[in-house]
């Protein structure tokens, strides 16, 4: 089979442990017949652990020179498709055309990983589960309960329970990365929200950590300017009024949320 060499401008890593690939089809839980968006698949490493549980298998892959490498390599698959283009293209495409419920697995450059999450956070229906493969700081960023909160955790945290599943070293990857990586697991919440407090949560959250280092009181005041006791409302919740925004949690910043 022709060798590909992995493109620097794609930010191209395709991972080679097989212990990390079984470790992302445990994780995903995947039954026959799931739909899973595989994005980026590569060389197909993973692909291939995919199809093997029989699930229908979608792999989005912007390379185009993978196209008859992925067709050849799993052309006795017919619950596998295909589609060369761009994920942040796709997508929507994607959620139109698929009508049952879906997973998203996904080993990604590093600099798509905040915009794939954001993505994932602006259209519906979400996915029942996203397993991903992102930097080992990212991975913590979002996931670690006793780390600073951050506005990327906050999106992620309305929609899913957020699991730290596994560090994947930079040796398991061809060519080496700088740094080390790791493998998050999202997994859908039951919760439902209207459209309106999710944009109240929009406002309410971009306000908050519009200057991490500012006071949260004194970031949403200056964005509100309105008529708000922002005093009396973090008084009521028991909020430090010189709290910054990363110190409050995201059950606080919900009642927060709903007292504005």
């Amino acid at each position: 089979m022709k060798t590909i060499k992995a493109k620097k401008s794609l930010g191209q890593n395709f991972l080679n442990s097989q212990t990390v690939l079984n470790k992302i089809i445990q994780v995903a839980d995947i039954k026959e017949l799931d739909v899973i968006l595989e994005i980026g698949p590569g060389t197909g490493n993973l692909t291939e652990k995919l199809l093997q549980t029989n699930a229908k298998v979608v792999a989005i892959e912007k390379d185009e020179r993978l196209n008859n490498l992925l067709k050849d390599k799993f052309k006795d698959f017919s619950n596998f498709k295909i589609v060369i283009g761009d994920i942040r293209e796709y997508y929507t495409l994607f959620l139109k055309e698929n009508k049952t419920q879906f997973k998203i697995v996904a080993n990604i450059p590093y600099y798509l990983s905040s915009f794939l999450l954001r993505m994932i956070f602006d259209n519906f229906p979400k996915p029942e589960k996203v397993i991903l493969m992102v930097q080992k700081e990212l991975a913590e960023r979002i996931t670690l309960k006793n780390s600073k909160n951050n506005k990327l955790a906050m999106f992620v945290s309305l929609f899913f329970e957020t699991q730290y599943v596994l560090i994947v070293k930079k040796e398991s990857f061809s060519p080496i990365p700088k740094v080390d990586s790791a493998i998050i697991c999202l997994t859908k919440k039951p919760n439902t929200y209207d459209l309106n407090f999710i944009k109240k949560f929009e406002k309410v959250i971009n306000a908050g950590f519009q200057q991490p280092r500012k006071m949260a009181i004194s970031n949403l005041k200056h964005y509100y300017q309105e008529d708000i006791d922002f005093k009396s409302i973090f008084t009521k919740l028991k909020i430090d009024l010189k709290s910054r925004s990363e110190a409050i949690d995201f059950d606080t910043w919900m009642k927060l949320i709903d007292l504005i």
